[in-house]
């Protein structure tokens, strides 16, 4: 990476973030997740994926480099997960990849594992210190993070700059959504135009054709809110000449976990400490950085949150558009805004990860069973 950026909250950088927007579905240039599944019998699967989401071609080409050594490095084997599988004795192992148009765009690999300790040294080269036991028909698994190691001291600098500018971002879009709020607490038939002009893009053809046209205080209101926005969505974008997001530069400053984490248990778990729960009953770490810090704070002081919304919903657009009725029907709230220095403490506060990841379950005793891999 260069050493200085364009942070996404100045003049220039927020007019090409208002670019990119429209044909952004948010997702980072390089995904990564890793699941760990447990079996009856106390076995386990160590699952790794990474996905590139961008294509090989993006005019950017501090992120095209970037881009081609994860390729590279993936179809050679020499990234950090391959080292990590290698570390072990599984009992048995898959590899798979995908390409798009001759692009590597995802690569997984599994091993299952009849060895509990032999998940410590998976993660050795982490800050994670992970312990997996069975004992007396239980197993737990903990998971106690370490410092996150994985950015520079000049990374930290500018993360620290840019935590401050997004901080004072969200303030100030937080103060125009309080107003635009107000104004349709007063005139609530205006709803329905005032905020499908705001989120238009997530719309059917037929309920953007019949949205019609805003008010002149309504269109300035409107206005204001999309461009606070703008500056606040802004961070999941690659800048011009940058290799990663700032949403991606703040997991290498905060999240000590190598990409995000979900357990798949054989049975509902007994005790749970620091996990948030998945929408299919699994265990997860989403990942601390930027916006998953922001997501954490949904409802604090504005419901619904229009750009949290749109993000979610940016991807899905076109199979499911936004169901605008049921957006106007709901409860608005938009508490008095806080400041700048409010905003970002209460980010910080999400930055920080769990003291212990725990969980127990009931462990069947039994041989090995490996036809579910």
């Amino acid at each position: 990476m260069r050493t200085r950026r364009p942070l996404p909250f100045s003049p220039a950088a927020a007019t090409a973030a208002a670019a990119l927007l429209l044909g952004s579905c948010f997702d980072p240039p390089v995904r990564e997740t890793v699941e760990l599944r447990f079996l009856p019998h106390g076995e386990y699967v160590v699952t790794s994926r990474v996905e590139i989401t961008e294509p090989e071609k993006t005019g950017n080409r501090a992120l095209e480099r970037r881009l081609a050594e994860v390729r590279r490095a993936l179809a050679q084997e020499d990234d950090d997960w391959s080292r990590r599988f290698a570390a072990l004795a599984p009992a048995a192992e898959r590899f798979a990849w995908e390409k798009h148009l001759g692009a590597l765009h995802r690569v997984e690999r599994s091993a299952v594992l009849d060895e509990p300790a032999q998940l410590a040294a998976f993660f050795a080269d982490t800050s994670l210190a992970v312990s997996y036991e069975v004992r007396d028909g239980l197993g737990e698994l903990a998971v106690v993070p370490g410092p996150a190691g994985r950015a520079t001291r000049r990374q930290r600098r500018e993360m620290d700059e840019a935590l401050a500018q997004w901080s004072a971002s969200i303030a100030a879009y937080l103060a125009a959504a309080e107003d635009l709020y107000a104004y349709l607490d007063r005139r609530p038939e205006r709803a329905r135009a005032a905020l499908g002009s705001l989120l238009s893009d997530l719309l059917s053809e037929a309920d953007r054709a019949a949205l019609g046209t805003l008010e002149e205080d309504e269109q300035r209101l409107v206005e204001t809110v999309e461009q606070a926005m703008e500056k606040v969505i802004g961070v999941l974008l690659v800048a011009p000449g940058e290799e990663l997001s700032l949403d991606e530069l703040s997991h290498l400053v905060y999240d000590p976990f190598p990409a995000a984490l979900r357990v798949r248990l054989p049975v509902p778990p007994r005790e749970v400490e620091g996990f948030e729960r998945g929408a299919e009953g699994e265990l997860v770490v989403p990942g601390l950085g930027l916006w998953p810090a922001l997501r954490a704070l949904e409802g604090r002081w504005l419901s619904p949150d229009p750009a949290l919304l749109y993000v979610e919903r940016r991807g899905r657009r076109a199979e499911a558009p936004l169901d605008l009725a049921e957006l106007v029907a709901r409860e608005r709230r938009a508490a008095e805004a806080p400041t700048a220095a409010e905003v970002r403490l209460a980010i910080e506060e999400r930055l920080q990860p769990a003291s212990l990841y725990r969980a127990t379950w009931p462990v069947t005793p039994g041989e090995s069973d490996l036809s579910d891999f």
